[in-house]
């Protein structure tokens, strides 16, 4: 009886195990899944505004290894926009041959420690294609704060602007 007991206690133990491992690796593969699905979305949502033969391009300087020649991209997530202003979390509404228009948030130097930590919400326009070394690219961004500049009087938030496209 008492080698019974012990058998059934460890086939209980070992099933218990088992279902332990199922359960781990279902959350690890939900994980997973979700993680690419966000992707593939944002992959698909890329896609589909850039799919126009002939868009420009823009110079996007973020990265170390683009910091000084800048990468040509489409739809990209993050964007340098200025020696002292970047973009990161941007959702693109538009990508065409005249204007692409993105919602993100924004940081700089001209707002300190305050949006460093917390990024303000923001709508970006880039503008103005030109040819630049064979490749057409947006030579101009608008930036405008969800709310107004506020207390951010900055140059890069008034008008239009340049950015780096060589």
């Amino acid at each position: 009886m008492k080698r019974t007991t012990n058998m059934t206690r460890r086939h209980k133990t070992a099933l218990g195990a088992a279902l332990s491992c199922v359960a781990v690796l279902g959350t690890v593969v939900t994980a997973n899944a979700a993680t690419a699905a966000t992707a593939s979305a944002h992959t698909a949502h890329t896609a589909s505004v850039t799919r126009a033969a002939g868009t420009p391009y823009v110079m996007n300087h973020y990265g170390e290894e683009h910091a000084d020649k800048g990468k040509a991209e489409r739809s990209p997530e993050h964007l340098v926009l200025s020696e002292f202003t970047s973009a990161g979390d941007l959702n693109w509404k538009q990508w065409d041959a005249k204007k692409a228009v993105a919602t993100g948030r924004v940081t700089g130097l001209w707002c300190g420690q305050a949006c460093l930590d917390k990024p303000l919400k923001a709508t970006l326009t880039l503008s103005d294609p030109k040819t630049v070394n064979g490749k057409k690219v947006f030579s101009s961004f608008t930036l405008k704060l969800a709310g107004g500049s506020g207390a951010y009087d900055s140059e890069d938030l008034q008008g239009k602007r340049h950015l780096a496209t060589t």
